[in-house]
């Protein structure tokens, strides 16, 4: 009888050690960089201190994203750039340790992915929109003047990786503007690697189960030095109508595929996130959780891990409800700006969420 009653106290203290276990981890060694972008949660000294703090103290890299368009005729003409934007890159200069790595990322195309981007600032010269407004992908001035701006940011932020092209292959581009913006990139991608030999010039793909965005990702293979991505998956599978967001509905491919395009290019992520709470936007409305999201973060690492990805960019450190208050101030009405905003690995309250420890384990470790 006493070694049945001994029998079980070993099974049932194994039990208890096995759920009791850390999260699983390479051998002290991960092969990727870890960054997030300054994008803060509220736009205040506090918000942007915020930030910033995460980053010079729980990561390897700082991913500075453009994404509000080109001051197009002040980057052509080698003119004084906006107050604005230079007020932008003091505080990313000033705030930012430099001992971390810097990814500069770029985009030339609207937030629907398939326009050229518009004009820089809150009130561009209206001369200068209405020079630029009517141009083409394939003008020559529209790549020069593209050209000169990368190189200009690249030069200020001391940039160690370039994406000139964020989110670049949208599966629903018509055939013809997607061959001017094809065009765009091969004359620009020459034209930086000329500039900067010794830095790694890239465009980012965005991860969709829509096969027409991995055929569009294999014509721009040529004009790329790695294979990076773009990946929020809990926007892609399950059902749009309070579906599930559990990374257990990722397909085994859905990565590999994009990395396959060209197994001999570097990968890394160039941004991705993950909700950790439920989402409710039109036609999409999706259950999060807290485990979901931790989950996420150590399928994505595992899957770095094995991979050997150079970098791993997870969009937003924190929630930004308290900034959506400035958007709606200043009249922004667009629903695309919530499907971000509960993707935090720190929640509005400011409490770390499980991945954030996540995180902050493999932190620790040291890079290859």
């Amino acid at each position: 009888m006493k070694k049945i009653y001994l029998l079980l106290f070993c099974f049932v203290g194994v039990l208890f050690i096995g759920s009791c276990k850390k999260e699983s981890l390479p051998n002290q060694i991960r092969s990727f960089y870890m960054g997030v972008t300054p994008w803060p949660p509220d736009f205040t000294t506090k918000g942007y201190n915020l930030a910033y703090n995460f980053i010079n103290d729980n990561c390897d890299m700082v991913s500075h994203h453009f994404d509000d368009g080109v001051p197009w005729e002040e980057a052509y003409n080698d003119l004084p750039m906006p107050q604005q934007l230079t007020d932008d890159l003091s505080r990313r200069i000033q705030k930012t340790n430099s001992s971390k790595k810097v990814l500069l990322s770029v985009a030339a195309l609207k937030i629907s992915r398939k326009e050229r981007t518009g004009y820089y600032g809150k009130s561009p010269n209206a001369t200068y929109v209405n020079n630029w407004s009517g141009k083409h992908f394939n003008d020559t001035s529209v790549v020069t003047a593209y050209v000169k701006f990368i190189t200009y940011l690249a030069n200020q932020l001391g940039a160690d990786y370039i994406n000139f092209g964020v989110e670049s292959n949208l599966g629903s581009w018509a055939a013809e503007e997607f061959g001017e913006y094809k065009q765009f990139l091969s004359m620009v991608y020459p034209r930086l690697k000329a500039t900067f030999p010794n830095i790694p010039c890239f465009v980012s793909f965005m991860v969709s189960p829509d096969n027409r965005f991995l055929v569009n990702a294999k014509e721009l293979e040529p004009y790329t030095d790695w294979i990076t991505i773009s990946a929020y998956p809990y926007s892609s599978f399950g059902s749009p109508v309070y579906g599930s967001s559990s990374p257990a509905l990722i397909p085994d491919a859905f990565f590999q595929s994009y990395v396959d395009i060209n197994s001999a290019k570097p990968f890394a992520v160039a941004e991705t996130g993950y909700i950790a709470e439920d989402l409710n936007v039109t036609a999409l409305n999706k259950e999060g959780t807290l485990q979901w999201q931790k989950d996420y973060v150590n399928y994505l690492f595992d899957f770095c891990q094995k991979n050997n990805a150079k970098f791993i960019i997870w969009f937003c450190a924190y929630d930004y409800d308290a900034a959506l208050n400035t958007f709606y101030a200043l009249g922004y009405t667009e629903e695309l700006v919530l499907l971000w905003k509960d993707t935090g690995l720190i929640d509005e309250k400011m409490v770390q969420r499980p991945a954030c420890q996540v995180w902050k384990q493999w932190y620790k470790l040291q890079v290859q």
